[in-house]
C-alpha cells in the first residue's frame, strides 16, 4: 500500500536526477516541472515536500523545546523529546513537562509557494492527462494548500490570503501583502477544501494521500472550528486593533454557516462508505484502530517504517513506547514515561467508583484488578490505558504501579488527596508510606516485609521519567506486538490523521449547535445518535439526551453551555484522548483561560494497600502481597507542576521576523 510514508520519503531524498557532463543540461541533481508535470510520479516527486511539511499533529508534535512543531524527519535534533512537552500535557489529558499551551512560529508559505506554482502551471500540462485525473491533481493540491492554511488561521486568525505566485523580484510594496480577516481566511479554505471535494481522486486505494475523502474530513474539523470561533469568541473581551479589523475575530452571525459546512461533510462521509472499525471484543476492536495500517474507519493515515526501496538512511521512525511505557523487562529502554495519563480524562469514562458519594471515604477493593476487571470499566478505557495488574501485551509484563501503602485510612479521600504538590499534608505524613525506589519492601507498623511500591512505580527517588507517578500509563498506540526493543526511533505504528470516529464526534457537535441556533430539537436527537454510535463501538452504555438539559456553562464560564453539549464534548475527550485535539478544543471552545486558571494541578489514580484492613477473602498461605485492602486515591501529582492558559493565547502572536519584514502585519491583541 502507497501511503504517506512513500511521499515523505520522496521528500527526504529530494528531486534527483541521473549526473551528466554536458554543461548545457539542466544542473545536476535537478528534475524541473517540465519533467514533474507530465506524470503521476513526476508529480508525487514534486508534492513530497509539502505532504512532509504538513502540520499533521502526530507523534513527534511538542509544544515546548527545540523540537517544538512538526518534527517529521528520521532522526534529527531533540524531537525524541516531543512527548515531554506534548499538548496532551498542556490539556491536562496527562502529565508531562510542557505546563501551558506555547505557539511557535509557523508561517509555511514557501510550501503555500510551491502549491500555487504547481496550480498556475499544471494548466500547460494537461494534455498529458485525462479531465478526471487532471483535476484529481488540482483538487489534491488545494487541499494541502487549504491544510497549510488551516494550521496558520487556527493559531493567528486572519493571515495574508496568497493564491498565486508572486514574483520575488517585483517591488517590495508588491511583496508585502496586509493580513486578510478570519472570515476570509475561514472562506478561503473551505473554497480550496470544497473544489478537492468536487475534484480529488474518489479512488480510497492510497490512503495515505490525499482524496476527496481526506478533503472532507479536513473541512470537517476546521469549520467546526471556524464555527465555534464564530459563536464563542464574542465571550473573550479582547480589544484592539486586530479585533477591530476583523483578524483575530467573527461574528456570532457567523456561526450557522461553518456550523453547516462541517455537518455537510460528515454526511458526505457516510454516504461514502465510510464506518467505524468494530467487533465483538470491543477492547480489542478499538485497540485495532490505531495499529492496523488501514481499517474501514481510516480516511488518511501518515505511515512510518523502514524504507527497503532504497539504500538512503530516510525511513520515518518516532519513540511513542519508550517516551509512554515505564521502564522495565520488555517496556521503555529509553526515558520512560515522559508522558503520563491524568485522572482528568480517566474520570471521565465507565469505570467502578472510587468514592463512595454518601460518606466521601474511599471504596475498598479486594484486589488492585478489581479497578478494571470487574465488568464495570468501558473497553475503550482498557485500550486508552495501562492500570496496575494489566499485562503490557507485547512483551507480556504484568505493569506493577503500587503508590505505596497506608497504615490505616480513617478519613475521607479529601483527607488524603490535598490541593498541594504530591498531595503532602498532615494526614499523608501520619498514615501514608512511600518508597523511594521502585520494588521496595520494608517493615512498617509490625508488618515484615510489606511491599511498598510496584516495580513500575510510584518512586519519590527517581524524578520525573522512568517510572509511573500518575497510576498507570498510556495503552492507545503502543505496539501489541512484535520483538523490537522499545528504544529511541524504533517505533513505526501509523498515526491517523483522519479516521470516522472524529468525523462522528464533529457531526454530532455541529448538528447539536445547529440545533441550539435554529431551535432544531431533530438536530439535536440526531447528535446523540451519532454519539451513541460511538459509544457502542467502544462497549459503553447508550446516553439518552436529556430534554429540558441545565445550563451548566454560565456559572463556570459567565456563558450558557447545557449539559447536553458538555457531554458531546466530554465524548470527545474520552475518544479522542492522546490524538493531539483536547488543546485545540478548549481553545476554539474558548474555555481554556478559566479551566486552568491561576495554574491547575493534574492528578493521578493512585493504587494503595491499607495495612490494618484484611481482604476476608485471604487465608493463610496465600500471596501475602493480597493480604490487605486498596483504595484508589486521585492525589496531586508528586512534581507539582501546574497547568496554565492564557487569554491571549487563543490567538497565537504573528511571527515577530515576519512583522519585521513587513510591516503590514498588524500584531495580535493582547501579546
Amino acid at each position: 500500500m502507497k501511503t504517506l510514508k512513500y511521499i515523505f520519503v520522496a521528500a527526504a531524498l529530494g528531486l534527483t536526477a541521473t549526473s551528466c557532463y554536458d554543461l548545457d543540461l539542466e544542473p545536476k541533481g535537478l528534475v524541473y516541472e517540465n519533467v514533474l508535470f507530465q506524470s503521476d510520479n513526476g508529480i508525487k516527486k514534486y508534492l513530497a515536500s509539502a505532504y512532509h511539511d504538513l502540520p499533521i499533529e502526530d507523534f513527534n508534535y511538542g509544544q515546548n523545546g527545540d523540537q517544538k512543531g512538526y518534527a517529521t524527519s528520521s532522526k534529527g535534533g531533540n524531537q525524541w523529546q516531543a512527548q515531554k512537552s506534548s499538548a496532551a500535557s498542556c490539556a491536562a489529558e496527562a502529565a508531562g513537562r510542557a505546563t501551558s499551551y506555547g505557539g511557535f512560529d509557523y508561517w509555511p508559505y514557501d510550501r503555500i509557494r510551491e502549491l500555487n506554482n504547481m496550480l498556475e502551471k499544471l494548466p500547460e500540462y494537461q494534455s498529458n492527462f485525462t479531465e478526471d485525473v487532471y483535476n484529481s491533481y488540482l483538487g489534491e493540491a488545494r487541499f494541502l494548500r487549504a491544510f497549510y492554511y488551516f494550521g496558520m488561521v487556527k493559531r493567528y486568525g486572519g493571515v495574508p490570503i496568497v493564491e498565486k505566485v508572486l514574483d520575488p523580484k517585483a517591488p517590495l510594496e508588491e511583496l508585502q501583502q496586509p493580513r486578510n480577516t478570519e472570515y476570509d481566511c475561514w472562506k478561503f479554505i473551505y473554497e480550496d477544501l470544497k473544489f478537492a471535494m468536487e475534484n480529488a481522486t474518489a479512488s480510497k486505494d492510497e490512503v495515505g494521500r490525499a482524496n476527496r475523502y481526506a478533503a472532507a474530513a479536513l473541512m470537517s474539523r476546521a469549520m467546526l472550528y471556524a464555527g465555534s470561533v464564530a459563536k464563542y469568541n464574542q465571550y473573550l473581551a479582547v480589544t484592539g486593533p486586530a479585533v477591530n479589523a476583523g483578524l483575530m475575530c467573527m461574528t456570532a452571525d457567523h456561526a450557522q454557516e461553518f456550523f453547516q459546512y462541517a455537518y455537510d461533510a460528515c454526511k458526505f462521509l457516510k454516504d461514502a462508505g465510510f464506518r467505524l472499525h468494530a467487533g465483538a471484543d470491543k477492547e480489542k476492536a478499538y485497540t485495532e484502530v490505531f495499529l492496523n495500517p488501514n481499517t474501514v474507519e481510516d480516511i488518511m493515515v501518515k505511515q512510518y517504517g523502514p524504507n527497503t526501496s532504497t539504500p538512503f538512511d530516510t525511513n520515518l521512525f518516532h519513540c511513542w513506547d519508550c517516551m509512554v511505557l515505564p521502564k522495565g523487562v520488555g517496556l521503555s529502554g529509553d526515558v520512560g514515561v515522559a508522558l503520563q495519563p491524568a485522572w482528568e480524562i480517566m474520570g471521565l469514562y465507565e469505570m467502578p467508583a472510587i468514592i463512595d458519594p454518601e460518606t466521601g471515604n474511599p471504596i475498598r477493593f479486594k484486589s488492585v484488578t478489581e479497578l478494571w476487571n470487574n465488568g464495570e470499566m468501558e473497553p475503550r478505557c482498557r485500550a486508552n490505558y495501562y492500570f496496575t495488574g494489566m499485562k503490557e501485551s507485547m512483551s507480556g509484563t504484568e505493569l506493577d504501579f503500587q503508590a505505596g501503602v497506608y497504615t490505616s485510612y480513617p478519613g475521607t479521600v479529601a483527607d488524603g488527596t490535598a490541593e498541594t504538590q504530591g498531595s503532602v499534608n498532615d494526614y499523608t505524613a501520619q498514615f501514608r508510606v512511600r518508597a523511594a525506589q521502585p520494588g521496595t519492601r520494608k517493615d512498617v507498623g509490625g508488618h515484615a516485609n510489606v511491599k511498598i511500591n510496584g516495580i513500575h512505580g510510584l518512586a519519590e527517588g527517581t524524578g520525573d521519567e522512568g517510572y509511573s507517578r500518575m497510576g498507570a500509563c498510556i495503552r492507545k498506540y503502543v505496539q501489541a506486538e512484535g520483538t523490537n526493543a522499545r528504544v529511541f526511533f524504533t517505533n513505526s505504528q501509523p498515526w491517523k490523521v483522519f479516521r470516522y470516529g472524529e468525523i462522528l464526534l464533529n457531526w454530532a457537535e455541529a448538528a447539536y449547535e445547529l440545533g441550539l441556533i435554529t431551535g432544531s430539537d431533530d438536530l439535536k436527537a440526531e447528535a446523540f445518535e451519532h454519539i451513541n454510535e460511538i459509544r457502542d463501538r467502544a462497549g459503553a452504555h447508550p446516553h439518552a439526551m436529556v430534554t429540558n438539559p441545565a445550563d451548566i456553562g454560565s456559572e463556570i464560564y459567565g456563558f450558557p453551555i447545557d449539559e447536553n453539549l458538555q457531554y458531546i464534548r466530554d465524548e470527545r475527550a474520552r475518544e479522542l484522548v492522546f490524538e493531539n485535539h483536547r488543546v485545540f478544543d478548549i481553545r476554539r471552545w474558548r474555555v481554556a483561560d478559566i479551566m486552568f486558571m491561576d495554574g491547575v494541578y493534574t492528578h493521578g489514580l493512585l493504587a494503595y494497600q491499607v495495612l490494618d484492613e484484611i481482604n476476608p477473602d485471604w487465608k493463610e498461605g496465600d500471596d501475602p502481597d493480597k493480604k490487605y485492602m486498596w483504595i484508589f486515591l486521585p492525589e496531586v501529582e508528586r512534581e507539582g507542576r501546574r497547568v496554565n492558559f492564557n487569554k491571549k493565547d487563543y490567538y497565537d502572536q504573528i511571527p515577530g521576523g515576519e512583522i519585521n519584514k513587513n510591516p503590514l502585519l498588524v500584531r495580535n491583541d493582547g501579546h
